[in-house]
């Protein structure tokens, strides 16, 4: 029997231990193919040079969570936090750049051929840029994202790998 004195530091490693647990199955790649259309995205995403990581997680009631950001020289250059609801038929993507108004983005399910299923594409023609937000997967472990305006102009890409 564990004494009462003793039971905080029961919790602390068995906290530790599915904290370590949850990071083997995200390094490792997890089986995303339960957790609904969007499940690819799910996980933790870094791009090669480190300075960009991107984060979603599994749906929760219908909306996955998510949030980024950006370091340069050793300082936090960039943030937003996001979420996909996917309770709704489009799906939207509401999207807050480094603490502004949030801009709601409506799936545009015409943006890809429907039997590719690891990809989508989001819409505001009323948001000043970007007005597009499209997510796709490069392979197993990698997710890549373009911005642009509606008409493909201005693009700027984005690549990540799964975060070991």
């Amino acid at each position: 029997m564990t004494s009462s004195r003793s039971l905080p530091k029961v919790a602390g490693k068995l906290a530790v231990g599915a904290a370590a647990l949850a990071l083997a199955a995200c390094a490792s790649g997890p089986d995303t193919s339960t957790l609904g259309r969007f499940g690819w995205m799910y996980g933790c995403w870094i791009s090669d040079d480190g300075a960009n990581q991107e984060v979603w997680s599994a749906p929760l009631g219908g909306v996955m969570f998510g949030y980024a950001g950006t370091m340069r020289e050793g300082r936090l250059a960039f943030f937003e936090q996001a979420r996909v609801d996917l309770r709704t038929t489009p799906a939207t993507y509401v999207v807050q750049p480094d603490g502004a108004r949030a801009a709601t983005f409506i799936e545009n399910p015409a943006a890809f051929a429907p039997e590719d299923q690891q990809s989508v594409t989001f819409d505001n023609p009323q948001n000043e840029y970007p007005q597009r937000i499209s997510y796709r997967t490069e392979g197993k472990d990698r997710l890549a994202a373009t911005i642009s305006r509606l008409d493909g102009s201005q693009p700027q890409e984005f690549h990540w790998a799964r975060c070991k």
